[in-house]
């Protein structure tokens, strides 16, 4: 290559370093900083990386013990001087803020492209990638383990009933909704995964609250029609003197089913369906999640018989279309427990 070539070369290559948005830290054999590219003061969270300094004075002000093992690869690339190193590493920025690099050291080559002079370090920022793993990791592990347990629980239910002393449903219902509180709150204190992950937050709660109410408005008009209708032509079907709201279907001991409501919604919508949009690859539409989500939860109330689990599995699915869009149960505990006790009253 000409000399003419050669220079015409180099300012291409210095504007690539100066705008990659990865950061690029030149040493020499001695460990002074020779180049240093915007992106890495950017990541960094640090302007005291200056050209001409040593990279020991720099590390020297960095008294965050968080950052030795950026540091260190720095040191073993400069002194070792045995090949390549790559990893992920932590830093805390002067903000307070955490990030995750994966960085690589390689050596700097000299004119003749055969003696060593240097060190280039080159590293990119992969928080998010890192976080959505971690958290993507720890679905996985609360996801299996509720599974694990709600399977358990069913199966000592089953023996129980073999040897003649069958658990009430009641009690089996609140062991599998105690089951997904307690998945919950193992997950909140020592997982990545948040509140808002688990449909509990309140971002666009009003616009839930008032789509879900809407619906569960339009659907009680059409039960009510459907009931008028039945009564009118089909008297076989639904006897038109009766009463057509039936009061009493309610007791006072059913204000215990809004807790319910509450907690079956955070277990089949938040832990299951939600854990399961998470793991699943982007290819798999958000449907797939939630008719898992819904037959499981459909199934764990086999001791109800076939058409309430069939039901249960149908309404659910519904639910979980209105989850994918809007994140968060607290409005469709509203269609839930309307409806349910709609349906008694009613029918």
């Amino acid at each position: 290559m000409s000399q003419e070539a050669a220079g015409t070369q180099m300012p291409a290559v210095s504007r690539i370093a100066r705008d990659i948005a990865d950061g690029i830290i030149l040493l020499d054999s001695k460990g002074t900083i020779q180049y240093v590219n915007p992106s890495a003061g950017r990541l960094l969270g640090n302007d005291a990386l200056q050209e001409g300094i040593p990279y020991a004075r720099y590390m020297a002000a960095d008294n965050n013990s968080a950052n030795d093992d950026f540091h260190q690869y720095v040191l073993d690339s400069a002194y070792e001087r045995n090949g390549n190193h790559r990893g992920v590493v932590t830093y805390t920025r002067p903000d307070g803020g955490v990030r995750y690099f994966s960085i690589e050291t390689s050596f700097a080559g000299g004119e003749d492209g055969l003696q060593k002079t240097g060190v280039i370090l080159q590293f990119s920022d992969i928080t998010d990638l890192h976080l959505a793993k971690v958290k993507h990791d720890d679905t996985i592990k609360v996801l299996a383990g509720t599974i694990l347990i709600m399977g358990l629980w069913n199966f000592i239910a089953a023996i129980w009933e073999s040897m003649g002393r069958p658990i009430s449903s009641t009690a089996l219902t609140v062991i599998i909704e105690a089951i997904g509180v307690a998945a919950t709150l193992f997950a909140l204190r020592y997982t990545s995964i948040t509140v808002a992950d688990f449909g509990l937050g309140t971002k666009n709660l009003k616009r839930a609250v008032t789509v879900d109410t809407a619906l569960t408005l339009a659907v009680l008009v059409l039960m009510i029609a459907a009931k008028l209708i039945l009564r009118q032509f089909f008297p076989t079907v639904m006897d038109p003197k009766a009463p057509f709201f039936r009061w009493n279907a309610l007791e006072p001991l059913d204000l215990l089913y809004i807790p319910t409501v509450v907690l079956q919604e955070l277990l089949v919508r938040g832990v299951m369906q939600g854990s399961l949009e998470r793991i699943l690859p982007d290819s798999y539409p958000p449907a797939v999640a939630n008719i898992i989500a819904s037959l499981v939860f459909g199934a764990v109330h086999i001791h109800k018989g076939i058409v309430y689990m069939v039901g249960a599995a149908l309404l659910l699915s519904f639910f979980g279309i209105l989850y994918s869009k809007q994140k968060t149960i607290w409005g469709l505990c509203i269609p839930h427990l309307v409806l349910s006790w709609s349906l008694r009253i009613l029918w």
